[in-house]
């Protein structure tokens, strides 16, 4: 996967995870939600400079590439644990939904960063 297409797909994901509570009934309690918009495009943004890094780490040694995915993949984890945290903490409604769609998201992102990974190093 290029680097146009790894960031092509990642815009893919964040667009339709930004949309997804307008068409799908289930989470429809996001709608216009903040919360919902400011997890997605941080989760977008961890994940684009992830993708950065993996890729540079790619190039100079395979222990600088595993510590490039291993750190993006915390970086991702503890930026949804953030969010989830505070939602829960300050939020009644669409608890749930929130929750889960979050973790979707998380593993959309991981999924593009998986196959660019991959797919840079192959």
């Amino acid at each position: 996967m290029t680097r146009v297409q790894s960031w092509i797909a990642l815009g893919v994901v964040t667009t339709l995870a930004c949309a997804l509570p307008e068409v799908w009934s289930t989470l429809n309690v996001l709608s216009g939600v903040w919360w919902w918009y400011a997890t997605v495009g941080s989760l977008a943004l961890v994940a684009g400079v992830g993708l950065q890094w993996i890729r540079k780490a790619a190039q100079k040694s395979s222990m600088q590439f595993v510590a490039a995915v291993n750190g993006t993949t915390a970086l991702k984890l503890f930026t949804t644990l953030g969010w989830l945290t505070a939602y829960l903490v300050t939020q009644q409604e669409g608890r749930h939904e929130f929750v889960f769609g979050a973790f979707g998201v998380f593993v959309l992102d991981t999924v593009v960063l998986v196959v660019a990974a991959t797919m840079s190093t192959g």
